[in-house]
């Protein structure tokens, strides 16, 4: 007991110590452990559909016959006017439908295959013609033949592999086979201006705009700090400076500090005066107010690279496409901010119609798009691996580790 009490704190010690050591050793074989883990035991288990791909052609989805087979006698009373009958329905008997590719509503068949007008927006972006044939297929039963399927590699399980794009040019497989073009092949592929769409036409808003006034307890406007944002980022400005809009330099000439109430709470609605340094223009900015382009202009996004948008003004040039597809070059010929449409022309043609591509198909673009949504790109949701860079999808190179020397 004497012991003890001499030499309790050197016990007290020598424990802790102990204890250390044992928790030194578990974080040792915890680090070891962490080691020994392998690239597949990161990887995360696919599993196959749980449901079948059917054809729209399949007996099973005959309602007529389906009908027959049951005790419910079903008797169709058809249309009252024969003249709808391509397009009549009393919700058990179907008809065919398509999309208009240029209102992108779904419309009864029969008004293509009779080559008429589409009932809602009467082709209006062709001048009112009527449809020249149907599509090549109905969107709703485009598919990839299996010997197109195995030919390129292509996932027959995987329902949504149809949509991938197999050479990275910006098109989905089953829209490259309908055009005909090679799914493999990244520089044969269908007219890259199909992948463009119309955000906006008119007067559109510009990136610029009037964020913030700061008075600094000065009543002297000219010693105002203007915070701005010219596009590119946010930056602080006074009287006098100038400031670059649709690449024309403006001047701010004046500021104004003003207050409004809305709804009981005080709102800064301060504005500023600009004038175009070579020119006779005038513009004013309010607080948190978009800006809109002087004359009207066109917003096009390419559905290669979504997000990234495009301001162009008839007369403009632009090019599509990289290193991998080749590029493109298209002059803007014409739109109409009413429907609005974007009218292309191709500048390195002098003679004949030059605003028709490669195909013969007049280059309109649309607020829908050329390609329609059930044939866009989509990216593949289940991760097929997991290398040293990060996941790999299906249709990408493996990630290769880096070599050291």
């Amino acid at each position: 007991m004497d012991f003890i009490k001499k030499h309790y704190e050197k016990l007290i010690l020598l424990l802790l110590l102990v204890i250390f050591i044992a928790s030194m050793f578990h974080v040792l074989n915890i680090v070891k452990q962490t080691g020994e883990i392998q690239e597949h035991h990161l990887q995360i288990p696919t599993r196959d559909p749980d449901y079948k791909i059917h054809s729209p052609d399949d007996p099973i989805f005959d309602v007529t016959e389906l009908l027959k087979s049951t005790s419910l006698n079903w008797i169709n009373p058809g249309p009252r006017n024969p003249a709808d009958a391509d397009h009549y329905s009393d919700l058990a008997y179907v008809f065919p439908i398509s999309r208009c590719p240029f209102c992108g509503k779904l419309i009864p068949r029969s008004y293509m295959e009779k080559m008429e007008v589409c009932p809602f927006c009467k082709n209006k972006q062709i001048g009112g013609a009527p449809f020249a044939k149907p599509p090549v297929d109905s969107i709703s039963t485009a598919t990839l033949p299996d010997e197109v399927m195995t030919k390129y590699g292509i996932n027959a399980n995987d329902p949504d592999a149809i949509y991938y794009d197999l050479d990275k040019d910006g098109f989905s497989n089953i829209y490259e086979y309908l055009k005909k073009t090679d799914l493999a092949d990244p520089r044969n592929h269908p007219p890259l201006w199909q992948r463009l769409r119309v955000i906006d036409v008119g007067k559109v808003i510009l990136p610029v705009r009037f964020m913030a006034l700061n008075t600094l307890d000065n009543k002297d406007p000219k010693m105002w700090e203007l915070q701005i944002n010219n596009g590119k980022f946010s930056d602080l400005y006074m009287i006098g400076r100038e400031l670059e809009i649709e690449h024309k330099f403006f001047r701010i000439v004046n500021a104004e500090h003003k207050v409004a109430d809305d709804k009981g709470t005080q709102k800064d609605v301060s504005v500023i005066y600009l004038k175009e340094v070579d020119g006779d223009r005038e513009l004013t900015m309010t607080i948190g107010e978009p800006v809109r382009s002087f004359a009207d202009k066109a917003i096009l996004e390419d559905s290669a690279n979504p997000g990234k948008r495009m301001t162009v003004s008839v007369g403009d040039s632009f090019s599509l496409g990289n290193h991998l597809t080749g590029t493109e070059s298209y002059r803007v010929k014409s739109f109409d901010p009413k429907e609005k449409t974007v009218l292309l022309e191709n500048p390195a043609v002098f003679e004949g119609d030059t605003t028709k591509d490669k195909t013969g198909v007049a280059m309109l673009v649309t607020t829908f798009g050329q390609v329609p949504p059930q044939l866009k790109v989509r990216i593949p949701k289940v991760q097929e691996g997991f290398g040293p860079e990060g996941p790999y999808y299906p249709g990408m190179p493996e990630p290769v580790r880096p070599s050291r020397r």
